[in-house]
Parts: structure tokens; C-alpha cells; sequence
């Protein structure tokens, strides 16, 4: 604690021997202060330091066998006089573990360069060209400082690319989510915790990017924190600008009669991307053991698109060019979340109430200009179509934390939150015009409990969770009217044993549910090509999900996994035949599908000079579903994925970098994708005594990343071969600056959001 009685995070500890002062063990404390040795029977006192502190020893203890020693409230004395040049540093462990995550610490990893950038280095964790994030095969949803972030996928992967790698303190890769994260999504949680100011005054980091492939990009930003005596005030702007192509090549194939028909799409597009996303968050200290924090956090994307696709047909095998479809889309998206969280240290022994209210705003304006050239100018069709997309999301929670003693840990909590939808589309050509609304409402409310012991060789987490959800969707000018309400248990557990001090056993079981995407929902049509059209389907059941998982760790570097994950009413994707050759492809329920991973992951500071971090995945998936009313069952096939990161340090300040990624052949319900690899590499100079770096980086050097696939949806079958601009290079700067004042406090801030207004753009 400070002179005020206030939690000081990440001080130094140093566990040392009474009979000759010499040292133990050393750790740095947590962002609470709190600080756990596990030592042999002894006498012992322990050190303690912190830049801008006097150094402290506690009284000599006993330790007992198999008896624990608390040490209570340790105070920490500013120093008001600093010598010139005295630095005390230690560096957090790259990797902890816990029995329901693992624990990612950056250290400076990154150096300033995008977070999205920085994911591909991290224990398990692929990030394709085209922005698709998974960790351990699964899919992912992205929480920033515990909260699941409520963005369309493009407007999420603008945020990434905005977000400095050196704003980040850590990274939490949570594979089997416990009962107190929402229900919602049958995939792992990425949670990433952002840096506050510890220390008094102003610190802050700038950055800058630019990189070229085909078209120009830029990316650039500043964090500022400054703490005072009765609040801490954050402020973060970021801004990505991406220029790129993106092509797709299509080719339907309709089983209809005697004789297939094909229909070819050979679409080229030219994409902008431009996302500017500012931060504002302030925590007010009430007390010494109440915080109040606010945060507003409005976010602005531009999206363009100008896109021409050649249309072919192949009638009794002869090829004709049909016509010509030219597409120019304008996307205009702006982002509002707002947060106040109270947070109350009822006691000094750990107990501790949190109260959230969220409110969450995202509208995507898109306008479309199209024209279909039938090489006939009596049938040249120029058409518009407006499409707008809102959602308002409001959500309360309140979480109560009580450790009773000796390692014992218990949570309860209860969340309500309510979705509404709006969703419209006005078309216009020179023959007619229609408008088409959909409105979708959703409420959904939820209690948890989770139990748990930290011991010496064996630790868990039990935890049940209840949700109820009351949805209700119509159509206005069409049939499409449903509503639905459903109760849900999701328990979790979560057990670590420690069979050795290097080795250790987890193991992760809980029940998920995923919910349709409000966009999933949306019967409304979206335009591909003239021939290709995309929808969802207000008949989508939500997918519930077992799952289950095993690892072996030593040394808190090598990992070892199984895990199975079973789903009743998963997803797939469909195509279905409209007429002359148009398609609309949307999402259905399969019967079942079983996933199963077989997987190894390495991270370590190998040598002084080489850090690497590399994994393996072996997976398969089965399902069986009736799709287009054919009956359609496949066992898999196995599919090997690896990734590696390496660094290699040249100098103390210069080092280089190697990520390579293999994907293997791998089929997904009613998609086959083909097989790619692909390399990326860099340098990095650091310089100002560590306080800049530099880091230039080349994407996809042999430009050998494939997104290709086939879609067997039995009456339809698709080939899909989509290229997009993949090999680039890229230099990222940053500097981080600030010092400290006399006076310093320690507060917990916040952050919020939630999730599921995805809205994808083809």
C-alpha cells in the first residue's frame, strides 16, 4: 500500500533468507499489490521496491510446513528526492499460467505496431490476411478490459489496426470461457487489457505506420494517461487507412434436370478502409476504496468499394458472356459506446462490488450504385439500393467478489442487457421500387456463481450460469414474423494440478451457446454480383455447444492439448437456387458436428538472442445436416495447421523476425478449403534508451496466401477463388514519453462493450 492506503501494482518483491539475507525468489506483485511465495519451512523477510519508493523489509516470519504466513498490509514511503539515472526494472514471465487461461504479458512486444499485427505471435493464435482471428482452431471473440467488444467485424479489425501494440499491458487467451463470461459464442475469448497509469502525472505513447502493396496504407495514433490525486484520465486516438483489391471468382453450379448449368462470376473490386476510432475514459477515486470510471468511446468508418464482375453461363457446355454487373457501395459507419462502472473494496481481505451500465450504438449507412450491362441497351439496368443497418444495445451488471479464506474464492453476478435491430432497404431502378424493413428485439438475462481454491498442487473453478432469452423478429412487408424464448444452463469447470514445480495438468469443460448474429437473422437480400446475392435466415436455432479439454504444461512454455467440442444445431452456410442462374447464399442448422484438436505449442526465451513462440494443430470435423433438402453427412478430414514466430536479437537494440504460417487442406461442415502457406518477415531497431523503436515488416513475401473453397450445398455447389492484396511492406514508429510528480495514487479503471452486430462486407 501507498501512504494513503491505496494498492500499489507491480511492485518487486524479494523473498529472503533471515540467517544470510540471501535471495529466495522475486516476482513483481499484481495490479492489486497482491503478492503469493511458495517457500519451504524457514525464517524469512521479504523486500520490497518501487521506483519513486523507499525500499521496505517486512519483519522476519516463520513459514510452518503446510501452513500459510500472511504478511497483511505492507506501506510503501514516496521518496521526494530522486537521484539522477537510478532505474529499478524487473520484467514480468511471457507466459503464466492459470487454471482457465493463460496469461500473455507483451514486455515491449510489438513496439508500437498494430495489436492485430502483434496476435500472430502470441501461444496459439492465427491471424489470416483477410482479418480472421481463431485461437487453438476455435473462433474468437475479442474483449478489451473484460468486456466483449459490440463491433461488425470490419469496424473490430479497424479498432485492432488502430490499437498500439504499446498501449497494451497484456493479453488473456482463454480457450474454455468459465460461467462468469456471457454464454454467448461457442469459441474462445481474447482479452485484451490496456494499459493505466501507475505512476503520477503525464505518460503516454505516439505512433506512426505507413506500408505499400498494390495500394498505399497509413496508420498512426497517441495514447495519453494522466493520473492526479483524484482521478486518472485516459485518451486514446487511433486512425488506419487501407487501400486494396479484392477479387473474387465464382463458379455455380445448379443441379437442375438432366443437365447442370454453370454461372461464372469474375468480380474485381478496389476497396477503401478508413477507421477512426478516439477513447475517453477518466477514473474519479471517491474514497480509498471507491472508484467511479467513465468511459466514451465513439468510433468512424468509411468504406468504398467500385467493382466490375464479367457474368458467364455454360448452358450443354457451350461458355456465353451473359452481361456485365458494375458495383460502387459507400459505407458510412459510426460507432457510440458509453460506460459508468462503480467498483467498491468493501473490506481490506478482498471483498469487492462492481456495478456496470453500458450503452452501445452502431449504425452501418451503405448505398449502392449498380448497373447491369446485357450488352443491349434496351436492357441496361441501373439500380440503387440503400441499405441501413442499426443496432442500440443497453446492458446492466453487477458482480460481487468474496474470498473467504486460505486460497477460497467466490463470484456471483447478474447481467440484463436489451438489443434492438433496425434494418432497411430501399431499391430503385427505372422500371420500379420497393422498401423492405426488419426489425429485430432482443433481451436476454443471466445469473452466475463461480467457486474456487488456489492450493499448493491442486486448484479449480466451478461455476454455473443461467441465461433467458425472449427474442422477437418481423419482417414489415413480408411473411417473416417469429418469436422466441428459451432458459439455458451453462455450467464450467476447471481443475489444475501440479504434478512436479515444473509440471502441471488442466483441465477446462463447460456448455456454450451461440446465438445468431442480428445480421443472421436479417432476411433483407445483399447484392454480390448480379447472379450472387447473400441473406440470413430468421429460422436460425441457436448452436449449443460441449466442450472439453486437456493440457500438459512444463515450464510454463511447452503445451500439450486434446480438446472435443460437440454442437447440436451448428451452423453452416447454404446456397440456394432462385432462378436464371441467381443464387443466395445463407446461413442454416445442421444436425450436429464433432470437432476434435490434437495440438503443441512452444514459447521461450530460447537463448539470450532467440525467442520463439510455435504451435501445431492436427483437427477433423464431422457433421450431418439436411441442407437444400438432401441429406448430407461428412466425416472430415484431418488437417494439420502450424504457425511459428521467431525473433533473433543481432544487437542489443536491433533484432529480426520470422512468423511463418501453414494452413492444410481442412473441411468445415459444407466448405473445403485448399491448403496455402505463407512467410512474413521483419526487422526491429530500438533506440532513445529503449524509449523509440522501429519495425519494418514484409507481408506475405512469396505472395503465396490462397483463400480458395468449395461449397457442396447438394442442388448448388460453388467454387469460390478469392485474392486480395496480401504481400506489402510496412514501417511502424513509436516513442513513449511522460515521467513522474510528487503525489501518486492507484485505481482499477473500466472499459465496456458487448457483441454480435456483425455486418460482413463481400
Amino acid at each position: 500500500m501507498d501512504e494513503n492506503s491505496i494498492s500499489l501494482p507491480f511492485v518487486q518483491v524479494t523473498l529472503k533468507s533471515s540467517l544470510d539475507s540471501t535471495k529466495v525468489k522475486a516476482l513483481l506483485a499484481d495490479d492489486k499489490g497482491q503478492f503469493v511465495f511458495k517457500a519451504t519451512a524457514g525464517k524469512y523477510f521479504v523486500e520490497l521496491k518501487m521506483m519513486g519508493y523507499g525500499t521496505v523489509y517486512s519483519k522476519v516470519f516463520d513459514v510452518l510446513s503446510g501452513q500459510t504466513s500472511a504478511l497483511g498490509k505492507i506501506q510503501l514511503n514516496q521518496i521526494t528526492t530522486q537521484l539522477a539515472g537510478v532505474n529499478i526494472s524487473a520484467e514480468l514471465p511471457f507466459v503464466e499460467r492459470r487454471a482457465d487461461k493463460l496469461i500473455v504479458n507483451l514486455n515491449g512486444l510489438g513496439s508500437g505496431t498494430p495489436i492485430m499485427e502483434v496476435m500472430n505471435q502470441l501461444p496459439g493464435v492465427v491471424v489470416t490476411p483477410d482479418d480472421r482471428i481463431s485461437l487453438n482452431g476455435k473462433s474468437v471473440q475479442i474483449y478489451m478490459d473484460g468486456k466483449a467488444t459490440t463491433l461488425s467485424s470490419e469496424a473490430l479489425a479497424g479498432l485492432l489496426k488502430g490499437t498500439s501494440s504499446s498501449a497494451i499491458q497484456k493479453v488473456e487467451l482463454i480457450v474454455q470461457p468459465s460461467a462468469k463470461y456471457d454464454a454467448a459464442g461457442n469459441g474462445a475469448i481474447i482479452n485484451i487489457i490496456r494499459k493505466r497509469n501507475y505512476k503520477a502525472g503525464l505518460n503516454g505513447n505516439i505512433y506512426i505506420g505507413g506500408g505499400n502493396g498494390t495500394f498505399g496504407k497509413a496508420n498512426g495514433g497517441i495514447n495519453l494517461n494522466y493520473k492526479g490525486k483524484a482521478y486518472n484520465l485516459l485518451l486514446n486516438l487511433d486512425y488506419n487507412y487501407n487501400k486494396y483489391f479484392y477479387n473474387s471468382y465464382i463458379v455455380s453450379t445448379i443441379f437442375s434436370g438432366n443437365m447442370p448449368s454453370q454461372y461464372i462470376s469474375d468480380i474485381k473490386s478496389d476497396r477503401t478502409n478508413a477507421n477512426y476510432t478516439p477513447n475517453l475514459g477518466i477514473d474519479f477515486y471517491l474514497s480509498k476504496r471507491t472508484t467511479v470510471s467513465a468511459s466514451v468511446k465513439p468510433g468512424f468508418q468509411h468504406f468504398s468499394r467500385d467493382g466490375v464482375a464479367d457474368i458467364y453461363s455454360t448452358q450443354a457446355g457451350i461458355v456465353s458472356t451473359q452481361s456485365q454487373f458494375l458495383n460502387r457501395v459507400d459505407i458510412r459507419a459510426r460507432n457510440f459506446s458509453s460506460g459508468l462502472r462503480l467498483q467498491h473494496q468493501i473490506d481490506t481481505v478482498g471483498r469487492e462490488l462492481t456495478i456496470d451500465l453500458d450503452y452501445y450504438r452502431y449504425g452501418n449507412y451503405n448505398y449502392q450504385n449498380n448497373r447491369s450491362i446485357a450488352f443491349d441497351p434496351a436492357l441496361d439496368l441501373p439500380s440503387v439500393i440503400a441499405q441501413d443497418r442499426v443496432f442500440d444495445v443497453y446492458a446492466f451488471k453487477m458482480d460481487y467478489s468474496h474470498p473467504p479464506k486460505n486460497g477460497y474464492q467466490l463470484e456471483i453476478g447478474l447481467k440484463t442487457s436489451y438489443v434492438n435491430s433496425d434494418n432497411s432497404n430501399f431499391y430503385h431502378d427505372q422500371n420500379n421500387s420497393q422498401t423492405d424493413l426488419f426489425n429485430y428485439d432482443e433481451s436476454i438475462s443471466a445469473v452466475y456463481l463461480t467457486y474456487g481454491h488456489t492450493g499448493k498442487s491442486f486448484s479449480y473453478l466451478l461455476g454455473a450460469r443461467g441465461e433467458y432469452t425472449q427474442g422477437r423478429g418481423e419482417q414489415q412487408f413480408g411473411t417473416n414474423r417469429f418469436t422466441r424464448s428459451y432458459f439455458q444452463p451453462f455450467p464450467s469447470l476447471h481443475f489444475d494440478y501440479k504434478i512436479t514445480k515444473n509440471q502441471n495438468l488442466t483441465l477446462g469443460i463447460n456448455k456454450r451457446i451461440e446465438r445468431p448474429g442480428y445480421e443472421s437473422l436479417n432476411p433483407l437480400i445483399r447484392i454480390i454480383s448480379s447472379n450472387n446475392l447473400q441473406q440470413g435466415n430468421p429460422a436460425l436455432k441457436p448452436l449449443i455447444a460441449y466442450n472439453a479439454d486437456l493440457w500438459y504444461g512444463y515450464k510454463n512454455a511447452l503445451f500439450l492439448g486434446l480438446t472435443y467440442s460437440y454442437s447440436l444445431d451448428d451452423f453452416t452456410s447454404v446456397s440456394v437456387p432462385l432462378q436464371d442462374g441467381l443464387t443466395t447464399t445463407l446461413p442454416g442448422n445442421a444436425d450436429y458436428s464433432n470437432y476434435f484438436t490434437l495440438q503443441a505449442m512452444y514459447g521461450k526465451q530460447v537463448l539470450p538472442w532467440w525467442y520463439t513462440s510455435s504451435n501445431a494443430i492436427l483437427s477433423k470435423r464431422n457433421f450431418k445436416g439436411v441442407v437444400n433438402g438432401n441429406l448430407l453427412e461428412s466425416d472430415g478430414i484431418a488437417s494439420l495447421s502450424a504457425t511459428s514466430y521467431n525473433s533473433f536479437s543481432i544487437s542489443k537494440n536491433f533484432s529480426v523476425m520470422f512468423l511463418f504460417n501453414y494452413r492444410g487442406k481442412s473441411m468445415d461442415r459444407t466448405i473445403t478449403n485448399q491448403a496455402f502457406a505463407y512467410l512474413t518477415a521483419g526487422v526491429r531497431q530500438q533506440f532513445l534508451n529503449k524509449r523509440a523503436s522501429a519495425q519494418l515488416n514484409f507481408m506475405d513475401v512469396f505472395k503465396s496466401y490462397r483463400n480458395y473453397y468449395q461449397q457442396n450445398s447438394g442442388t448448388v455447389q460453388q467454387l469460390w477463388r478469392n485474392q486480395f492484396e496480401t504481400r506489402m511492406v510496412k514501417l511502424n514508429f513509436s516513442y513513449n514519453f511522460g515521467g513522474t510528480i510528487k503525489t501518486i495514487k492507484k485505481s482499477n479503471g473500466a472499459e465496456d462493450e458487448k457483441k454480435r452486430s456483425t455486418v460482413n462486407e463481400n
